[in-house]
Protein backbone atom coordinates (compact mmCIF):
# COMPACT_ATOMS: atom_id res chain seq x y z
CA UNK A 1 0.00 0.00 0.00
CA UNK A 2 2.67 2.82 1.03
CA UNK A 3 4.89 2.12 -2.51
CA UNK A 4 0.89 3.17 -4.25
CA UNK A 5 0.63 6.21 -2.42
CA UNK A 6 4.33 7.21 -2.83
CA UNK A 7 3.97 6.67 -6.98
CA UNK A 8 0.70 7.92 -6.81
CA UNK A 9 2.00 11.22 -4.55
CA UNK A 10 5.60 11.56 -6.76
CA UNK A 11 3.15 10.96 -10.28
CA UNK A 12 0.41 13.59 -9.78
CA UNK A 13 1.05 14.99 -6.15
CA UNK A 14 -1.57 15.14 -3.91
CA UNK A 15 -4.32 14.98 -5.79
CA UNK A 16 -3.85 11.50 -7.35
CA UNK A 17 -3.23 10.69 -3.29
CA UNK A 18 -6.16 12.30 -2.56
CA UNK A 19 -8.32 10.20 -5.12
CA UNK A 20 -6.96 6.68 -3.90
CA UNK A 21 -7.80 7.54 -0.12
CA UNK A 22 -11.47 8.34 -1.27
CA UNK A 23 -12.35 5.73 -3.14
CA UNK A 24 -11.16 3.46 -0.40
CA UNK A 25 -13.89 4.43 1.49
CA UNK A 26 -16.26 4.95 -1.00
CA UNK A 27 -19.24 3.12 -0.14
CA UNK A 28 -22.19 4.97 -1.52
CA UNK A 29 -22.72 2.59 -4.46
CA UNK A 30 -25.55 -0.11 -5.47
CA UNK A 31 -26.42 -2.60 -3.44
CA UNK A 32 -26.04 -5.04 -6.21
CA UNK A 33 -22.37 -4.44 -5.97
CA UNK A 34 -21.87 -5.72 -2.95
CA UNK A 35 -23.79 -8.49 -3.81
CA UNK A 36 -20.94 -9.14 -6.41
CA UNK A 37 -18.25 -8.40 -3.71
CA UNK A 38 -19.34 -10.91 -1.46
CA UNK A 39 -21.19 -13.07 -3.43
CA UNK A 40 -19.28 -13.88 -6.74
CA UNK A 41 -16.26 -15.21 -4.87
CA UNK A 42 -17.86 -17.22 -2.67
CA UNK A 43 -20.59 -18.71 -5.26
CA UNK A 44 -17.85 -19.39 -7.95
CA UNK A 45 -15.79 -21.62 -4.53
CA UNK A 46 -18.98 -23.38 -3.32
CA UNK A 47 -20.25 -24.07 -7.41
CA UNK A 48 -16.78 -25.51 -7.66
CA UNK A 49 -16.84 -27.63 -4.55
CA UNK A 50 -20.98 -29.53 -5.38
CA UNK A 51 -19.06 -29.67 -9.21
CA UNK A 52 -15.97 -31.55 -8.05
CA UNK A 53 -17.38 -34.85 -7.21
CA UNK A 54 -18.95 -35.03 -10.81
CA UNK A 55 -15.38 -35.74 -11.61
CA UNK A 56 -14.62 -38.48 -9.11
CA UNK A 57 -13.65 -36.47 -6.54
CA UNK A 58 -14.95 -37.84 -2.33
CA UNK A 59 -17.63 -36.47 -0.74
CA UNK A 60 -17.17 -32.78 0.74
CA UNK A 61 -15.87 -33.20 4.00
CA UNK A 62 -18.12 -29.87 5.54
CA UNK A 63 -17.04 -30.97 8.73
CA UNK A 64 -13.36 -29.77 8.36
CA UNK A 65 -14.70 -26.00 7.95
CA UNK A 66 -13.11 -24.02 10.89
CA UNK A 67 -16.53 -22.80 13.47
CA UNK A 68 -17.10 -19.06 12.40
CA UNK A 69 -15.63 -18.18 15.88
CA UNK A 70 -12.29 -19.04 14.66
CA UNK A 71 -12.32 -17.86 11.31
CA UNK A 72 -13.46 -14.37 11.79
CA UNK A 73 -9.79 -13.47 13.98
CA UNK A 74 -7.90 -15.35 10.68
CA UNK A 75 -10.02 -13.28 8.21
CA UNK A 76 -8.75 -10.72 10.33
CA UNK A 77 -5.69 -10.75 10.31
CA UNK A 78 -4.99 -11.70 6.53
CA UNK A 79 -7.53 -9.01 5.27
CA UNK A 80 -4.89 -6.33 6.90
CA UNK A 81 -1.37 -8.12 6.55
CA UNK A 82 -2.08 -10.79 3.48
CA UNK A 83 -2.70 -9.26 0.19
CA UNK A 84 -6.63 -7.14 0.36
CA UNK A 85 -5.97 -4.10 2.12
CA UNK A 86 -1.87 -3.79 1.27
CA UNK A 87 -2.79 -4.60 -2.48
CA UNK A 88 -6.21 -3.24 -3.27
CA UNK A 89 -5.07 0.57 -3.35
CA UNK A 90 -2.45 0.10 -5.67
CA UNK A 91 -3.77 -2.37 -8.06
CA UNK A 92 -7.79 -0.79 -8.46
CA UNK A 93 -6.71 2.97 -6.51
CA UNK A 94 -3.71 3.33 -9.07
CA UNK A 95 -3.12 0.89 -11.54
CA UNK A 96 -5.88 0.26 -13.06
CA UNK A 97 -7.08 4.17 -14.01
CA UNK A 98 -3.80 4.40 -15.32
CA UNK A 99 -3.81 1.27 -17.72
CA UNK A 100 -6.49 2.43 -19.24
CA UNK A 101 -5.70 5.06 -20.53
CA UNK A 102 -5.11 4.94 -24.15
CA UNK A 103 -5.59 0.55 -23.53
CA UNK A 104 -8.81 -1.53 -24.20
CA UNK A 105 -10.00 -2.62 -20.68
CA UNK A 106 -9.34 -6.15 -21.68
CA UNK A 107 -5.35 -5.26 -22.71
CA UNK A 108 -5.46 -3.11 -19.23
CA UNK A 109 -6.84 -5.82 -17.15
CA UNK A 110 -4.85 -8.89 -18.85
CA UNK A 111 -1.95 -5.95 -17.86
CA UNK A 112 -2.13 -5.65 -14.31
CA UNK A 113 -3.53 -9.71 -14.03
CA UNK A 114 0.43 -10.54 -14.76
CA UNK A 115 1.75 -7.53 -12.79
CA UNK A 116 -0.33 -9.36 -10.03
CA UNK A 117 0.90 -12.47 -10.75
CA UNK A 118 4.20 -11.80 -10.62
CA UNK A 119 3.72 -10.27 -7.36
CA UNK A 120 2.62 -13.62 -5.96
CA UNK A 121 6.01 -14.98 -6.71
CA UNK A 122 7.62 -14.94 -3.78
CA UNK A 123 4.87 -17.06 -2.23
CA UNK A 124 7.12 -19.85 -3.30
CA UNK A 125 9.38 -19.07 -0.95
CA UNK A 126 6.42 -20.06 2.08
CA UNK A 127 4.76 -23.00 0.01
CA UNK A 128 1.87 -20.67 -0.74
CA UNK A 129 2.60 -20.38 -4.58
CA UNK A 130 0.42 -22.81 -7.33
CA UNK A 131 -0.17 -22.48 -10.71
CA UNK A 132 -4.05 -22.61 -10.38
CA UNK A 133 -4.01 -19.58 -7.82
CA UNK A 134 -1.49 -17.63 -10.16
CA UNK A 135 -3.63 -18.35 -13.48
CA UNK A 136 -6.46 -17.07 -11.77
CA UNK A 137 -4.89 -13.56 -10.35
CA UNK A 138 -4.91 -12.54 -14.34
CA UNK A 139 -8.67 -14.19 -14.99
CA UNK A 140 -9.83 -11.95 -11.46
CA UNK A 141 -7.82 -9.12 -12.98
CA UNK A 142 -10.75 -8.90 -15.66
CA UNK A 143 -13.49 -9.22 -12.89
CA UNK A 144 -11.79 -6.64 -10.59
CA UNK A 145 -11.49 -4.17 -13.46
CA UNK A 146 -15.62 -5.15 -14.24
CA UNK A 147 -16.37 -4.20 -10.86
CA UNK A 148 -13.80 -1.42 -10.15
CA UNK A 149 -15.04 0.67 -13.26
CA UNK A 150 -18.83 0.00 -12.67
CA UNK A 151 -18.08 1.72 -8.70
CA UNK A 152 -14.81 3.02 -8.60
CA UNK A 153 -14.17 1.82 -4.95
CA UNK A 154 -11.38 0.18 -4.03
CA UNK A 155 -13.27 -0.49 -1.00
CA UNK A 156 -15.66 -3.00 -2.61
CA UNK A 157 -12.80 -4.23 -4.31
CA UNK A 158 -11.14 -4.87 -1.10
CA UNK A 159 -14.44 -6.76 0.10
CA UNK A 160 -13.95 -9.03 -3.17
CA UNK A 161 -10.25 -9.39 -2.18
CA UNK A 162 -11.27 -11.09 1.40
CA UNK A 163 -14.47 -12.90 0.07
CA UNK A 164 -12.24 -14.68 -2.38
CA UNK A 165 -9.11 -15.32 -0.42
CA UNK A 166 -10.93 -16.58 2.17
CA UNK A 167 -13.63 -18.42 0.32
CA UNK A 168 -11.01 -20.46 -1.00
CA UNK A 169 -8.74 -20.70 2.42
CA UNK A 170 -11.79 -22.43 4.74
CA UNK A 171 -14.38 -23.48 2.23
CA UNK A 172 -11.54 -25.46 0.10
CA UNK A 173 -10.90 -27.49 3.39
CA UNK A 174 -13.53 -29.78 2.49
CA UNK A 175 -11.13 -31.37 0.06
CA UNK A 176 -7.76 -32.67 0.58
CA UNK A 177 -4.57 -33.54 -1.55
CA UNK A 178 -5.28 -34.12 -5.40
CA UNK A 179 -9.35 -33.58 -5.15
CA UNK A 180 -8.54 -30.53 -3.51
CA UNK A 181 -6.20 -29.44 -6.30
CA UNK A 182 -9.32 -30.46 -8.80
CA UNK A 183 -11.74 -28.02 -6.88
CA UNK A 184 -8.89 -25.09 -7.41
CA UNK A 185 -8.87 -26.40 -10.94
CA UNK A 186 -12.83 -25.96 -11.41
CA UNK A 187 -12.89 -22.86 -9.36
CA UNK A 188 -10.54 -21.20 -12.15
CA UNK A 189 -12.92 -22.59 -14.98
CA UNK A 190 -15.49 -20.50 -13.41
CA UNK A 191 -13.79 -17.67 -12.87
CA UNK A 192 -12.33 -17.84 -16.56
CA UNK A 193 -15.87 -18.36 -18.10
CA UNK A 194 -17.13 -15.39 -15.90
CA UNK A 195 -14.48 -13.31 -17.43
CA UNK A 196 -15.35 -14.09 -20.94
CA UNK A 197 -19.22 -13.51 -20.00
CA UNK A 198 -18.33 -9.90 -18.79
CA UNK A 199 -15.86 -8.95 -22.37
CA UNK A 200 -18.99 -11.11 -24.51
CA UNK A 201 -21.46 -8.75 -23.25
CA UNK A 202 -19.54 -5.58 -22.77
CA UNK A 203 -16.83 -5.91 -25.37
CA UNK A 204 -12.89 -5.55 -25.00
CA UNK A 205 -12.99 -1.50 -25.13
CA UNK A 206 -15.16 -0.61 -21.92
CA UNK A 207 -16.69 -2.83 -19.12
CA UNK A 208 -19.26 0.21 -18.71
CA UNK A 209 -21.72 1.84 -20.72
CA UNK A 210 -20.08 5.03 -19.91
CA UNK A 211 -17.28 6.15 -21.86
CA UNK A 212 -13.93 4.29 -20.58
CA UNK A 213 -11.88 7.66 -21.18
CA UNK A 214 -14.12 9.58 -19.07
CA UNK A 215 -13.73 6.95 -15.76
CA UNK A 216 -10.03 6.56 -16.57
CA UNK A 217 -9.08 10.41 -16.00
CA UNK A 218 -11.99 10.58 -13.19
CA UNK A 219 -10.15 7.90 -11.19
CA UNK A 220 -6.51 9.28 -12.30
CA UNK A 221 -7.17 12.30 -10.66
Amino acid sequence: MVPGFIVAALSGGWGSVKAILASMVKWRVHPLWYAVAFGLPFGTQLVSILINPLFGAAAPAWSNIPAITEMLPIIALYAVFSGPLGEEPGWRGFATPRLLVGRSALAGSLILGVIWAIWRFPLGLVGDFSVYGTTNVVLAGVVFTWLYQHTGSVLLAFIMHVTHQNSVRFLGKVFVEGDYVQQQWIGVAIWAIIAIAIVAYHGTESFVRRPKALLAISGAA
